[in-house]
């Protein structure tokens, strides 16, 4: 398999490398284990394995539909967030899309086939979206924006995803909001809310990295009904397994974990943070459970290979160049072999 493999969490071939996983932090999961809840269901799940999942999953989309204050027939499960990245652009089929630059790799991938537009989000405002974006709109049938973007962690305002909208309208385009890492901002701004007056808004969140089991492969999109309906006719039959369906129902029965995760979150990040700047990183947007920054080490993720650490290389962003890095959150002891190496890379 010759596939040119561009995003983090490649613990496999990092073991084939060196034979030994990583401590990963090219991966943003939540550093926090998932409720034991999860767990039980999990092992449960097994039970039920010899079984077709629900055909329409009504158990886990009513706790989601609960859990974001929506109606049932507003919520569309998917097997992961990347699911839905692809068969969005096969519902809708645009012929003109905008997306912003740097963005998650997968946007411009289940474009294939459509006249795809780039908006460069600049070093010099900060990497953060301007007005100007707006005039970028006229004549795309499909907008593409993440929030938090990925991979500089800045975050959209409601106000500005809002106005987005009501363009999109006026151009007879819709507009899909990756939410995959908002859940876990402190600066939860969730656009969710917007979909119940715009029908062209379409909202993509996962428990991949809320839940930090990326393995299970679980997503959902947050819709109006009619473009529910239209892509419950497209996806695949029983793409969500019976332990990521039980596991998604169990995640959200515990109502203090996102809570818990935030405070920890934010506590380790101003602790990486502090050390990063000490070392003469540039921190840029870093809003979500990572952190993206620029050094002058243009090698720095080889080098933390050789202490057994994974970083997430942003060179191969459209957009960016060599030394822009992201590296995720984790437990604290994790965080302090990172610090504690990046010392001896730097100090010697």
């Amino acid at each position: 398999m010759s596939k040119n493999y561009t995003h983090g969490g490649d613990i496999f071939s990092f073991y084939e490398k060196y034979g030994r996983y990583p401590v990963d932090f090219s991966s943003s999961l939540n550093p926090l284990v998932s409720p034991l809840e999860v767990t039980n269901a999990f092992v449960e799940s097994y039970k039920e394995c010899f079984a077709y999942p629900p055909y329409d999953y009504k158990e886990l989309r009513k706790k989601i539909s609960e859990n974001e204050n929506v109606l049932i027939d507003n919520i569309c499960v998917s097997n992961g967030a990347s699911e839905l990245i692809r068969y969005i652009p096969i519902l809708l089929k645009p012929k003109n899309a905008l997306i912003t630059a740097p963005a998650f790799s997968e946007y411009k991938k289940s474009l294939a086939g459509c006249n795809v537009h780039e908006y460069y989000l600049l070093k010099e405002n900060n990497f953060l979206i301007q007005d100007d974006f707006f005039d970028y709109i006229k004549g795309k049938d499909l907008v593409f924006l993440t929030n938090p973007d990925n991979p500089l962690g800045n975050i959209i305002s409601r106000e500005f995803i809002e106005k987005t909208a009501e363009i999109c309208r006026q151009e007879h385009a819709y507009l899909v909001v990756d939410e995959c890492f908002m859940d876990l901002s402190c600066d939860n701004e969730s656009a969710v809310p917007l979909i119940k007056k715009h029908d062209n808004l379409i909202i993509i969140k996962a428990f991949t990295k809320t839940y930090s089991f990326a393995g299970l492969r679980l997503g959902y999109a947050v819709t109006c009904a009619n473009i529910i309906d239209k892509l419950e006719d497209i996806m695949p039959e029983w793409r969500v397994s019976m332990p990521a369906y039980r596991c998604g129902i169990a995640a959200l029965s515990d109502k203090d974990f996102i809570r818990q995760s935030i405070e920890y979150i934010e506590k380790e990040k101003k602790y990486i943070i502090e050390n990063f700047t000490a070392f003469g990183f540039k921190i840029y947007g870093s809003k979500a459970n990572y952190i993206f920054f620029y050094c002058t080490y243009d090698d720095l993720k080889e080098k933390l290979e050789k202490y057994g650490i994974l970083i997430r290389d942003c060179s191969n962003y459209n957009g960016l160049e060599k030394g822009y890095y992201r590296a995720a959150v984790k437990k604290h002891e994790d965080n302090t072999k990172l610090i504690n190496a990046l010392k001896e890379i730097i100090y010697g």
